[in-house]
């Protein structure tokens, strides 16, 4: 067993603020995978709303706002786990992650949703194969801080 594997498995110790960021970092971690979750549930609502008055353009773009506005606030949160990663310093993996996550959804899904409905119904499924990637990310995230956490010295 090398030394990296053997602190990977031990909590690590350090001063009680940073102990204090990690708890937090969980938490919203918990809440950024649930909200994850919850936008596949907000998507079939978007669809099936949309699905009611089918050539009718704002109400489709309404069925949808729930899922849209879910996914800015998953930007958000993304980037407030990265800012709490940096602080807490408890692995570069904590900081990495959300911000890979933030690119993957700011950046990727505003422009795979666009070319899905403009280009190909393909680039809808990758869009869809993305939120699966973000959902894995946040679960990542919070299941490395449960079984990793930051203690006191």
């Amino acid at each position: 067993m090398n030394v990296a594997q053997t602190t990977d498995a031990v909590p690590r110790h350090v001063v009680g603020w940073r102990t204090v960021i990690d708890r937090f970092y969980q938490w919203i971690a918990l809440l950024g995978l649930v909200l994850a979750l919850l936008q596949v549930a907000f998507a079939a609502l978007g669809f099936w709303g949309a699905e009611e008055k089918p050539g009718d353009q704002a109400w489709g773009m309404a069925a949808f706002e729930p899922h849209a506005i879910n996914g800015m606030v998953l930007y958000v949160i993304a980037v407030v786990l990265f800012i709490l990663g940096l602080l807490s310093r408890a692995n570069w993996k904590v900081w990495a992650v959300p911000l890979v996550l933030f690119i993957l959804l700011y950046g990727a899904q505003g422009l795979l949703v666009g070319l899905g409905f403009g280009v190909s119904k393909w680039f809808g499924f990758v869009h869809a194969l993305n939120g699966v990637v973000i959902i894995a990310g946040f679960a990542w995230i919070y299941l490395n801080r449960v079984r990793r956490p930051l203690t006191v010295t």
